[in-house]
């Protein structure tokens, strides 16, 4: 069996050497590791913005307050 793999995440892809059986489950394995980056990626970009809603709402509360009293 041939073992051809993505440059960079190394994701497996098939080859017209393997057996079909072969190959979809090397190809079933490279969807679920693209889904768990895909979701990774986006639970960390969720962090991000929660965490620049924050910052600009405490910003909003320092400039009404007319004081830095909440740390940025």
């Amino acid at each position: 069996m041939n073992n051809p793999t993505t440059p960079h995440f190394s994701l497996p892809l098939p080859h017209p050497d393997n057996l079909l059986q072969q190959d979809v489950s090397r190809l079933a394995n490279a969807l679920t590791a693209v889904d768990t980056q895909l979701y990774q990626q986006q639970h960390i970009q969720q962090q991000q913005y929660q965490a620049v809603q924050e910052k600009l709402r405490r910003s909003r509360l320092n400039q009404l307050l007319g004081e830095p009293l909440l740390a940025l």
